[in-house]
């Protein structure tokens, strides 16, 4: 299967914690499963250090490698990407940019998402939503 994770679903992975849940974890371990995280997540990950409203254990820099190293791929913006975003419907007043490009993406490339975020929930008719 292929999977995309969301945000905090891959740094959760990374540093191990508590609240990323078995069935998640068996799902990205598996070695059969390709998994992985958009571009889009490494730019939210930045702004956010950057603005103070996340602080990680590694680098940035270090943290890619750390997901490098755990076989989870990068997977840029396309232009296809660009078009279903803007495409989208907005459920709940759900205007996120960052959220919403993962959501293209998976949709797009016909990947499964990885996320415990109740928002994604709102479009479980256009992508499979998993934790």
């Amino acid at each position: 299967m292929k999977y995309l994770l969301d945000t905090h679903t891959l740094l959760w992975f990374l540093e191990d914690n508590a609240k990323l849940s078995r069935k998640t974890k068996s799902l990205i371990e598996a070695v059969d499963n390709d998994v992985y995280v958009s571009v889009t997540s490494w730019f939210e990950i930045s702004v956010k250090l950057t603005i103070g409203k996340l602080i990680l254990p590694d680098s940035l820099a270090d943290t890619i490698a750390k997901s490098t190293f755990n076989r989870i791929t990068t997977v840029g913006i396309s232009q296809d990407h660009t078009i279903f975003y803007q495409k989208l419907p907005i459920f709940g007043n759900h205007k996120d940019p960052f959220d919403r490009m993962i959501l293209a993406t998976a949709i797009t490339e016909g990947y499964q998402l990885i996320s415990v975020d109740p928002k994604f929930r709102f479009y479980s008719t256009i992508v499979q939503v998993i934790w």
